[in-house]
């Protein structure tokens, strides 16, 4: 990206911020860095602070969805924001360059600092200390107590021949929920408004069988309000939507437990009981192959490894991160990629074309290997995921004194790094409105077996956009660790939707809700037809 054509703050600092990036800070002093305090953003008031901003109705952030504050923040303020002041909360910068993103994550350190989410941080700290008394585990931990819970669980999440052996159940829960989808189309062949519920249920079957090691049920027909499956699910939805609440306003339900507070918890409580419950289970499973001599060939599961790196209660905490953050951001990151390629009908074709050539048949089984050739799925996920993100930000504590933007930043400062608000920058992406996966491809689609445009894909190929503008999975030590599953999920269901389906939709542009992730607010009523090829 040419120097030229980034956008300046209003100090006039961005042509030198590339620079200082890679410089240690005691060598950057003749750049004339600008103070802390000279950074720009709302002023605080003598006793309030800024936290009746965030009041509903008189606050300029009140009411606010996370996306929208983020771009009037931008539009203020500029590439560099600061919000200090608010009861309970450290000073937060918001930094809106790619640049700066880079610089804050080659400077967190082997021990990433990030600010644990308060009010499930609460939960596991207050409400149910007697359970979590001896660690939160990866999402709530941070120093040495994170980085000893990580490195139990990096060899089982993250090594790809691992998670490669989970292709084929994978594979089977995706085919039995294409099945479903067949049946619940209307006359029309609409899928149900409601059906990012039953996008739930795929999401929460798969990612259960790898966190809990057992097909939980529940693609099963017309379950119950009450049943554990569909309370799982409401756990989530609950969750997602009350949480944002109790994180972006100041926290009085540490005071007096709030409506929103008191539903958070309760969820919370449902997915520590139903984990417990079947860690406990794998464990017997365990001992009675022990029992019976048949565990010396035995492939042991994630959940079994696991078990044998930690303690049952550790183990049952990774689980429970496992299903809070695996169901709804796979749920709605598929949901937007059938959505741009309904929307984009050439390049649904040109995926398909892809599947057909490596599953000739609808009923042809899925391995590793042949969805490690499917290049044109794999860029069609990563341009859904730029165009419409479910992670609109990163966020990283400072662990020591960094310059961004030629600001001076000193040690302990919640940097915020919403990546939604460059989405569309022509600097960064080529044609960035359009959706091109081609963007994503090594190498130019021609010749026998590449699929995709090769004029789209020179089109978008004589830049290289910013490494640091595109990180749906987070970056170094403290990414995503369920990355690999989530994925796979991901590839596996679109590829056999499409493989299966025309897909369209007919109800105009599909609009986000923004909060804690970003999620899909209108009826997802996917018109299904059959493909006879």
């Amino acid at each position: 990206m040419s120097l030229a054509l980034v956008p300046r703050c209003s100090s006039g600092c961005c042509r030198r911020s590339v620079a200082l990036m890679s410089r240690p800070l005691a060598t950057a002093h003749n750049e004339a860095i600008k103070s802390y305090n000279e950074i720009p953003g709302p002023k605080p008031l003598p006793l309030i602070g800024n936290a009746f901003r965030f009041l509903p109705f008189i606050g300029e952030f009140g009411g606010m969805q996370a996306d929208q504050m983020n771009k009037a923040l931008h539009d203020k303020y500029g590439p560099i924001v600061k919000l200090t002041k608010i009861p309970g909360r450290r000073d937060m910068v918001f930094s809106f360059r790619p640049e700066d993103v880079e610089t804050t994550f080659r400077n967190e350190g082997p021990w990433p600092d990030r600010e644990p989410l308060q009010s499930l941080n609460y939960f596991r700290d207050v409400i149910r200390k007697d359970f979590y008394k001896d660690g939160g585990g990866i999402l709530t931990e941070n120093g040495k107590k994170w980085a000893d819970s990580r490195s139990k669980v990096n060899q089982p999440m993250m090594q790809p021949k691992i998670s490669r052996r989970y292709v084929p159940p994978i594979a089977d829960v995706a085919q039995e929920f294409v099945e479903k989808m067949r049946m619940m189309r209307d006359a029309n062949e609409e899928l149900p408004a409601d059906f990012n519920n039953e996008l739930y249920k795929w999401a929460l079957e798969s990612i259960a069988f790898v966190a809990l090691d057992t097909r939980l049920g529940c693609l099963a027909t017309n379950l119950a309000p009450e049943s554990e499956q569909q309370r799982i699910i409401d756990a989530v939805n609950i969750a997602l939507d009350k949480l944002f609440d109790l994180e972006i306003g100041p926290p009085y339900w540490r005071i007096f437990t709030t409506p929103a507070a008191k539903q958070v918890f309760n969820a919370l409580d449902v997915f520590l009981e139903v984990t417990v419950k079947y860690v406990e289970a794998a464990i017997d499973r365990v001992e009675r192959r022990r029992r019976d001599g048949q565990d010396e060939d035995y492939e042991p599961s994630v959940l079994e490894r696991l078990l044998a790196r930690m303690d049952v209660k550790a183990a049952s905490i990774m689980a429970q991160d496992m299903l809070f953050g695996g169901i709804d951001t796979t749920s709605y990151s598929t949901a937007i990629a059938m959505y741009l390629l309904s929307k984009n009908k050439e390049k649904q074709e040109i995926l398909f074309k892809e599947l057909k050539q490596l599953l000739p048949r609808k009923d042809t089984p899925f391995t590793d290997e042949k969805l490690e050739e499917m290049k044109y799925l794999k860029a069609v996920i990563k341009e859904s995921m730029r165009v419409m993100p479910i992670v609109s930000l990163n966020l990283r504590n400072t662990t020591k004194d960094v310059v961004l933007c030629n600001y001076r930043i000193p040690e302990g400062v919640s940097v915020l790094m919403p990546n939604i608000t460059y989405r569309f920058d022509e600097d960064i992406y080529p044609q960035a409105k359009r959706f091109l996966p081609e963007r994503w491809l090594k190498v130019r689609p021609e010749g026998a077996g590449r699929v995709g445009s090769a004029e789209d894909f020179d089109a978008v190929s004589h830049g290289k956009h910013h490494p640091f503008a595109f990180l749906p999975f987070g970056f170094g030590p403290r990414s995503c660790v369920g990355k690999r599953f989530a994925e796979m999920e991901m590839e596996i269901l679109l590829a056999k939707v499409v493989r299966n389906f025309h897909v369209d939709y007919r109800y105009g542009e599909m609009k986000l809700t923004s909060k804690l992730i970003n999620t899909v607010k209108d009826p997802m009523k996917f018109r299904l037809t059959e493909r006879n090829e």
